[in-house]
């Protein structure tokens, strides 16, 4: 007996998926943005080059295309990936989730939380840097960078529209953590290390915040695929941001 070859039919999917998500609507159960039609086409399309899709079943591409929509992200604007994993509940072993990139962490901090601006720093052995907690407010005193000697850790500066500041800052060992639950840790993804290290203070503070005040489902913000197979349908951009001003101790800090 042959072995039946799966394959993807993005076409055949794409109706099933808009159909199940219309019904799901018309009951009540969901909300869908004016676009989702266009989303839901793109997305789709591009998760053909996902190893494994084919054997997630129309339903479960229909779940996580609705999380995505319920937590306001747009994979057309690159705010989150998809990735296929392992699932008992799914009759055919396979569910397909999705993870937040750091794009859409940022448009949901703007958008929910007040967050006006998102600063990431890097801090390096050679650097003079003093800082301390004033009634648990960690306050930056000084910082006058080297960029030389190794990265021992990093701190995010958080503006928010109220004028308010929020400083966080991270050890080299808690950054490492972070990057060692990246699946391309060891390919392109930390190829430009100092920026996919500001990355990673973008992601961790702003998760913080996100879970705290925003309207998402929460558990996705910490969804990690379980393959070991590269994404191959998002293509990692990194932006560069200034480093931060040095400010008067009169500004408003919080944690």
């Amino acid at each position: 007996m042959e072995n039946k070859v799966v394959k993807f039919e993005p076409k055949q999917v794409r109706d099933e998926v808009v159909k199940q998500m219309e019904q799901m609507q018309a009951a009540k159960f969901i909300s869908l943005p004016d676009n989702y039609k266009q989303s839901a086409f793109f997305a789709i399309e591009k998760l053909s080059s996902l190893q494994g899709i084919e054997n997630v079943p129309a339903i479960g591409i229909t779940k996580a295309l609705t999380s995505m929509f319920n937590n306001r992200l747009d994979f057309q604007k690159n705010h989150c990936y998809f990735f296929v994993q392992n699932d008992k509940t799914s009759q055919t072993g396979k569910s397909l989730r999705f993870g937040w990139q750091y794009q859409g962490l940022i448009f949901v901090a703007k958008d929910q939380c007040g967050v006006n601006e998102t600063i990431p720093v890097l801090v390096h052995e050679k650097d003079d840097i003093q800082m301390f907690y004033s009634k648990g407010i960690l306050v930056i005193d000084k910082h006058v960078p080297t960029f030389e000697g190794d990265i021992i850790g990093g701190y995010c500066v958080v503006k928010y529209e109220s004028g308010e500041i929020q400083i966080k800052y991270y050890t080299r060992a808690e950054l490492d953590k972070r990057r060692e639950k990246s699946m391309s840790k060891n390919g392109q993804f930390w190829t430009w290390e100092r920026e996919m290290y500001e990355k990673t203070l973008i992601n961790a503070v702003l998760k913080r915040i996100i879970e705290t005040s925003a309207n998402v489902q929460a558990e996705n913000l910490y969804s990690e695929p379980e393959a070991v197979e590269p994404r191959k349908n998002i293509e990692i951009q990194v932006t560069e941001q200034p480093e931060p001003e040095l400010r008067e101790q009169t500004d408003k800090v919080k944690i």
